[in-house]
């Protein structure tokens, strides 16, 4: 048995695309290793900016050998009547490149075959696993990649060095003009170039000496230790979101964590200023005494240590040019007229295929008051349509110019330090909010509506001039935006089908009635795919659950966040079990029936008139729960009518050959489908147990 190592070094690569590429390296390389029939031990995976290993223990030098049998034609006809070989026996050898003395009988469930047995397998592994290296890599994907010598082969960042070697022995290994050795790059700044490597204990000790910290869990750890420091010596708390924290990980391969200060005279600045620009412009963190104020301090992450302070020195710099011109900017900035602004948004191009900010202003007022009819927020309609035509002014803001991340931000706080309504800064402040699923709800029903006819613009205009989205790829933000309308409407539990607004939004950028069509369609399966993931991800319900309720046509979102909810509640409680059994009867009875007429007068039998009756007594009850919302109680309800409907099947003959009888008996058995169908199609729901999981 020996050790693969491989590792990838590579100029800098952005700290977000470091994870999904070595999971896609990992993912790959074990696929490639199945495929080639190589067994193997443990599997470790890292990656920083600068590199990508993949570390494969215990594969056997030669591949184990294996028997395989290839069946020919049947002996009927490979021998003819006097047991000589026919052509297509002939044929059978020549393609497989073996003589007639090889061929064998072979016993199948379909009776004699000749056919032959190979032994395949037995070489080496080294071979297999030097030409693994170079597919392998030319199966990854990243968003964005670059070609940068004349193999014209592109990769996320420019390939310097690969090393692999396998028991010991460097692999015969190129890609991309680059060929493998035997040295590793080392730490950029507080190392040698480079550091020879010619075992896996070499590897791992070179990393040591040479300042990396290879392994991201160890870099994490580093990183809040540090922070704790931090945050005992200054006794403040210094909160280190995820995405920042992964930020530093992915960006450093020795991470050292440092603080600095800034005039405290800069704490006058609104509070989002300080914090916007030092988390999103300069990937610092903002700094909070024990009652949650800013203080004057900040903490970063560099890939040096700071002994002699340059780093804090340098950063504290930058922070304090960065707020002087900070503070130029807002008291400038409140001197103009904030509504005088939109008319100029005129010479802001948005989107060279979708006009202008002003264009783009003037849909939102549009969409705005569709989303205000559609959630019945009338009282809302004036302030939302003012906050709607000016939401986009702060783009032409000098804070806003010179630092990009404050925009929208900045427009709430201009409005609300001029002493505007309340409800047009709160909506102009938090329209880009929120980020996804996972972000904070948002505080203010106004900014939501604001928030969810933007973002409905953009996905229609994009995807109505051919952008696509996958999970690779998504330039525009739209899958983000998708999330941000569901997670909206799901935390203010807003009552209202998508579908008409996508129409509407869509009718603003398509040329014809096919092209209406087809955005719909598209904008449609988006937000379907986003609502599955709040579902799953946020709500936390089972796939099965999901996909009962998200099997209705209908797009309103706030509704199928319920269904679901009481679905479950309803396979906590066993309750589901016969719900689902009886909608899976219902269904594989009516199968593709046509809409049937139903007719009391046909009813012949009394289990049907029962059956009837009783559908007829309990359905406005249901209805009304349903209307209500009570998804929960409604199935509690069509529950108490199975003991009827059971005696109806056991008794009456749906399919019977009377035509009229057929029909309606079909049409009694569509209406009980519908009223399921109202809540979920439980026919999906693949395991309905108390507790249990699928």
């Amino acid at each position: 048995m020996a050790d693969l190592l491989l590792e990838l070094g590579v100029e800098e690569i952005p700290a977000p695309a470091v994870g999904a590429i070595r999971d896609q390296l990992r993912n790959l390389f074990l696929a490639r290793l199945e495929q080639d029939g190589i067994g193997h031990g443990a599997v470790e995976c890292a990656a920083s900016n600068r590199r990508l290993m993949l570390h494969v223990a215990q594969i056997p030098e030669k591949t184990a050998s294996k028997e395989e049998t290839v069946l020919g034609p049947a002996k009927r006809i490979a021998l003819d009547e006097r047991g000589l070989p026919t052509v297509a026996l002939k044929k059978f050898c020549e393609f497989q490149k073996v003589k007639l003395t090889d061929v064998v009988e072979i016993d199948t469930p379909k009776g004699k075959y000749l056919g032959i047995t190979k032994v395949g397998g037995g070489g080496d592994a080294a071979p297999l696993l030097a030409a693994a290296v170079p597919a392998v890599l030319a199966q990854l994907t990243f968003p964005k990649a670059m070609v940068w010598n004349e193999s014209r082969v592109a990769f996320i960042r420019p390939l310097r060095s690969i090393v692999a070697l396998f028991a010991g022995r460097l692999l015969d290994v190129e890609y991309a003009g680059v060929r493998a050795g035997n040295r590793s790059p080392g730490h950029l700044l507080l190392s040698d170039a480079f550091f020879e490597v010619n075992s896996i204990k070499d590897y791992f000790e070179g990393l040591a000496r040479n300042f990396i910290l290879l392994h991201e869990e160890e870099r994490k750890a580093k990183i809040l230790a540090e922070i704790r420091e931090i945050e005992e010596d200054l006794e403040c708390r210094v909160p280190c979101p995820d995405d920042m924290l992964e930020y530093y990980v992915y960006s450093n391969e020795y991470p050292v964590v440092f603080s600095g200060r800034f005039d405290e005279k800069y704490l006058t600045l609104p509070a989002e200023i300080i914090t916007v620009f030092m988390t999103h412009e300069k990937k610092l963190l903002p700094v909070y005494d024990a009652g949650g104020k800013l203080t004057p301090h900040f903490v970063g992450v560099a890939n040096i240590p700071d002994e002699n302070g340059k780093v804090s020195r340098g950063n504290e710099k930058v922070v304090q040019a960065a707020f002087e011109d900070a503070q130029f900017f807002w008291d400038q900035d409140r001197k103009e007229d904030f509504f005088a602004l939109k008319n100029l948004l005129k010479n802001v191009l948005f989107h060279k295929e979708l006009g202008t900010y002003h264009e783009k202003v003037e849909r939102l007022a549009g969409l705005v008051d569709f989303v205000i009819n559609e959630t019945r927020q009338d009282a809302l309609r004036s302030r939302l349509h003012k906050a709607a035509f000016h939401c986009k002014n702060d783009l032409l803001t000098k804070m806003v110019r010179e630092f990009p991340s404050l925009q929208g931000v900045m427009g709430g706080l201009y409005l609300q330090a001029a002493g505007e309504d309340p409800v047009v800064w709160k909506a102009i402040y938090g329209h880009y909010r929120p980020k996804g699923l996972s972000d904070e709800k948002l505080d203010d029903l106004g900014a939501g509506i604001l928030s969810i006819a933007d973002r409905m613009d953009n996905i229609t205009g994009f995807i109505a001039r051919g952008v696509k989205v996958s999970s690779s790829k998504d330039p525009y933000g739209i899958r983000r935006d998708a999330s941000a309308i569901v997670k909206i409407i799901a935390d203010f539990g807003l009552a209202m089908d998508l579908a008409p607004l996508i129409r509407l939004a869509a009718l603003n950028f398509a040329r014809n009635d096919a092209d209406l069509q087809q955005i719909h369609k598209a904008v449609r399966e988006l937000l379907a795919g986003r609502l599955e993931s709040y579902l799953k991800e946020v709500a936390r319900c089972r796939y099965d659950v999901v996909n009962a309720v998200m099997a209705q046509e209908a797009m309103a979102v706030h509704d199928k966040v319920l269904k679901a909810q009481a679905v479950t509640r309803l396979v906590e409680s066993g309750m589901a079990e016969p719900l689902a059994a009886l909608h899976r009867r219902l269904k594989n009875i009516l199968g593709g029936s046509e809409r049937c007429p139903f007719s009391e007068v046909e009813l012949k039998e009394k289990e049907e008139r029962l059956l009837s009756d009783v559908f007829k007594e309990a359905k406005p009850r249901i209805d009304g729960l349903i209307l209500k919302r009570d998804y929960a109680q409604a199935s509690s309800e069509i529950l108490e009518m199975k003991p009827i409907i059971d005696a109806f099947f056991e008794k009456i003959l749906v399919m019977d050959k009377n035509p009229i009888l057929r029909k309606n008996r079909i049409a009694l058995l569509q209406r009980l489908d519908e009223l399921l169908s109202a809540v979920a199609d439980f026919s999906l729901l693949v395991e309905t147990k108390s507790g249990g999981k699928s």
